[in-house]
């Protein structure tokens, strides 16, 4: 009986690793199965032993995890943002059109920055009117009316 060679062995724990990181995905797995692919290349180009493969392995797993991890997980999950939920749209002040007319405590919309935005105020403000946006929660804006002394 022929014996399978390390590079096959390492090759396809490597897979199995990038297989099961889709099934369990921990984001962890896919770094061993890059550490087994880099000891797989270290087996095509010269022989070693046992305990200088799993060395290769633990170290390209762990530089790769210690390196790339930070970077991948913004990619594909997104940078989270510790600001509170309700924050100032702009420093400096905003104004919109409001599109269908606002009555509290209904929501009404409003045209700003190129989107159409779901908007709630204190007072009925009718379509057409310019407004300022005060502030913005999740994906509604705070509006009130600008009055033409506040235009100019």
């Amino acid at each position: 009986m022929e014996s399978v060679s390390p590079i096959l062995i390492w090759f396809l724990l490597g897979v199995f690793f990038f297989v099961t990181e889709l099934v369990l995905p921990s984001f962890i797995l896919f770094f061993l199965g890059i550490g087994a692919w880099c000891t797989a290349s270290v087996l095509a180009l010269t022989d070693v032993s046992l305990t200088v493969q799993m060395v290769i392995f633990l170290i390209s797993s762990l530089v790769t995890l210690i390196s790339l991890r930070s970077w991948l997980r913004s990619v594909f999950i997104g940078d989270s943002s510790k600001e509170d939920d309700s924050v100032n749209v702009d420093s400096t002040p905003s104004t919109g059109i409001v599109t269908e007319a606002i009555m509290p405590p209904g929501h009404g919309r409003v045209q700003y920055g190129g989107s159409f935005w779901q908007a709630i105020a204190d007072e009925p403000i009718p379509v057409d009117t310019v407004v300022q946006i005060l502030e913005r929660k999740n994906l509604i804006v705070q509006v009130r009316p600008l009055h033409a002394e506040e235009a100019a």
